[in-house]
């Protein structure tokens, strides 16, 4: 008799229509990013666990989306990885474009987007040019102390 349950529980699920919860876009690109970088490195899960201090089936589990891990974890295994925390936040679609297709996807941004855009490029050449600049300064001072020296 408790046999013949097993052959209604197929409809029984259906009717309770038990869902599973979807990972949020950006918890699923941490993922992602965090086995690709692992996987390129050549590192175990057992190698990054130990690195960020983590039991290995706890960073396991993290790996696969079946618990979500703090701001401190993150932070910790972009350590044990040797990256940056937000090149774990890239998407490597993104990441292997080349610049001209970057350039695109700008052009497909909002007019608000697009503007932030210009702010952060405009910011990066400007610190770059200042950095030449400063560059340039050091070394006439370096030749004007070179002849001071030698006279």
């Amino acid at each position: 008799m408790f046999f013949g349950f097993y052959r209604f529980l197929p409809y029984v699920w259906a009717i309770i229509d038990i869902k599973t919860p979807q990972m949020e876009p950006t918890q699923a690109l941490l993922l992602a990013s965090i086995k690709r970088i692992r996987k390129e490195k050549g590192l175990t899960q057992k190698d990054v666990a130990e690195g960020c201090g983590m039991l290995v089936p706890t960073y396991s589990r993290l790996e696969r989306g079946g618990s979500n891990p703090s701001l401190a974890s993150i932070v910790r295994i972009a350590a044990a990885l040797g990256v940056a925390v937000v090149e774990l936040f890239q998407s490597s679609d993104i990441k292997d474009r080349s610049l001209a297709q970057k350039l695109e996807m700008i052009n497909s941004l909002s007019e608000t987007d697009r503007g932030i855009v210009e702010i952060l490029i405009d910011t990066v050449l400007e610190k770059s040019r200042l950095e030449q600049l400063q560059d340039v300064k050091m070394k006439k001072r370096l030749a004007e102390l070179e002849r001071v020296r030698k006279s």
